[in-house]
This record gives structure tokens, C-alpha cells and sequence, in this order.
């Protein structure tokens, strides 16, 4: 019984990223894309999904907004699936201050002369457990 309420408590706090995750639903579809759910997570893939992460996000193949998979096409999800969902149970740990924790982490980073992405305290324990 806790787990499924602690469960539900990791949705709700997680829910705001989600919400901003979740606005990529109708501009995505409208432009050629799709929408699939995987392991309790939206997926959202190709169209404008496709655009934002290739024009906005650096070339990402893939990234997270809480219960939200953004992805450039469905073989990229397939791909990063599972370090998406380390990303995913981060979120429902930090809730609304993922974000600009994950921001800040990677401003230090750049700051000491380090690779802001890869060296980033979100996506370290994200690549030891699954690379990709």
C-alpha cells in the first residue's frame, strides 16, 4: 500500500515538468508525429518533438520533462528507454526543482571547465546504469 501511495505522490509532485512535457502532445501529432505510452511514461516522438530536440536541444536523441519522453523518432526511444526512466524517477524525486537543479548542476559544470551534459550530477548515475 505505501508503494503505490508514494507512487501516486512521485506523479503528483513530478506532475508541473509533465505538464510542460505534455505541450509537445498536439504540435507533435499535427506535424507527423505520435504519441505511445511506455512503462508508466508518455512517449512523444517526430514532428515538432523532432525539431525541439534537434534545433532547440542541441541534437538530443532524446529527453525528459517528467512523465515525458521527448524523442527524435521511435528506434531513438526504443534506444534510450531506460536512461530516460533514471531521469523520470529523478523527477519524481525533485519534483518542480528538477529543472532548474538540473540547470544549476550543469552551470557548475561549465563553470569548472567541465562537459555540462555528461558530467552533469543528473546524467552521471543515468550512464552508469544505462549508457547510451
Amino acid at each position: 500500500m505505501i508503494r503505490y501511495a508514494s507512487r501516486a505522490l512521485g506523479y503528483t509532485w513530478a506532475s508541473p515538468n509533465t505538464f510542460l512535457g505534455a505541450l509537445f502532445v498536439v504540435p507533435a501529432v499535427l506535424t507527423g508525429g505520435g504519441v505511445r505510452f511506455e512503462r508508466g511514461a508518455m512517449e512523444v516522438y517526430g514532428g515538432f518533438a523532432r525539431w525541439f530536440l534537434r534545433k532547440i536541444a542541441g541534437g538530443a536523441g532524446a529527453m525528459t520533462l517528467g512523465h515525458v519522453i521527448l524523442g527524435q523518432d521511435r528506434d531513438n526511444l526504443d534506444w534510450t528507454r531506460n536512461h530516460e526512466h533514471v531521469h523520470v524517477g529523478q523527477y519524481m524525486q525533485w519534483g518542480p526543482f528538477f529543472l532548474p537543479a538540473y540547470a544549476l548542476s550543469s552551470f557548475q559544470c561549465w563553470r569548472k571547465g567541465l562537459n555540462p551534459y555528461r558530467q552533469n550530477r543528473f546524467e552521471i548515475p543515468a550512464y552508469e546504469q544505462f549508457p547510451c
